[in-house]
C-alpha cells in the first residue's frame, strides 16, 4: 500500500470496512486484527528471545481474521472477495486445529 496516493488509501480502506461489516452482518466474521509491526521471535529449545519478526517482506502477516465457514473451500470463496487482493495482496487459508486436551 505505499505506492499508493492518499485518496487510493482512502478508498481502499472504506473497502475494507464495507467488505468487514458484510462478513459481520451475515454472521460469518468471529474475530480479526491488524498485527503490530514489530515483536519478538522465541526460538528453539533454549527459548532464546530475539527482536522480531524477521520473515522476509514477501512472508510478512499483517492481520488475521477468523471467519464461520462449514468448509475450506467455503472460506476460500469468502477470502476472493477481501480488499487486499486489489493491491496485489494475499490471503492465506487455513482450518483452525482443534487442540485434544
Amino acid at each position: 500500500m505505499s505506492g499508493l496516493s492518499p485518496e487510493e488509501m482512502q478508498k481502499n480502506m472504506e473497502a475494507w470496512t464495507t467488505w468487514l461489516k458484510g462478513l459481520a452482518e451475515k454472521g460469518i466474521l468471529a474475530a480479526g486484527d491488524p498485527l503490530e509491526k514489530e515483536g519478538q521471535v522465541v526460538a528453539g529449545r533454549k527459548k532464546v528471545v530475539t527482536d522480531g519478526p524477521f520473515a522476509e517482506s514477501k512472508e510478512l502477516v499483517g492481520g488475521y481474521l477468523i471467519v464461520n465457514a462449514q468448509s475450506l473451500s467455503e472460506a476460500t470463496e469468502i477470502a476472493k472477495d477481501c480488499p487486499i487482493h486489489d493491491t496485489d495482496g494475499s490471503t492465506e487459508v487455513r482450518e483452525i486445529r482443534p487442540l485434544n486436551m
